[in-house]
């Protein structure tokens, strides 16, 4: 792996693994605590997590297609744990494989996304780093949900 690329496959390791020692000891149950007042659980947050990843750099960055509905991402059903850990775990191997492969001549290169309503041209470095902020951003949130729900 290239040198400048590896800080951010470092990173995106070092964020999931919050992720997964926060939701390691929750039940079900915890990961669908809803507080009155918001719509996400943290078992939404694994989901949409694993979607926008995917996005943001196996599709965005990586060039190739995948089947992704946003809206279904923030679906209110009772979720189970496992398959959401385990998905969030294959789209960390997808994005560490897409990662694997750049070169600082790679993350250069420009893009062109949707992005707020229009499209917009970026570097596929600005994709990564928008992926691993975004990732971030819902480990804060996983933590605190975490800390409402209590020990459920």
């Amino acid at each position: 792996m290239d040198p400048f690329v590896a800080p951010f496959v470092e990173r995106l390791d070092s964020v999931h693994e919050d992720i997964y020692a926060a939701v390691e000891p929750l039940t079900d149950e915890a990961i669908n605590w809803r507080h009155p007042s918001l719509s996400n659980t943290i078992g939404i947050l694994l989901r949409h997590t694993a979607g926008s990843e995917r996005y943001w750099v196996v599709q965005m960055v990586g060039g190739r297609e995948i089947e992704r509905d946003r809206d279904a991402e923030f679906a209110g059903e009772h979720l189970a744990k496992a398959p959401l850990v385990a998905a969030l775990r294959a789209a960390q191997r997808e994005v560490r494989d897409v990662l694997a492969r750049l070169t600082p001549a790679d993350l250069s290169q420009t893009i062109e996304l949707p992005y707020r309503g229009g499209t917009r041209t970026v570097a596929r470095q600005w994709a990564v780093l928008q992926s691993l902020t975004h990732t971030a951003y819902h480990l804060g949130q996983i933590q605190l949900f975490k800390k409402m729900a209590g020990s459920r």
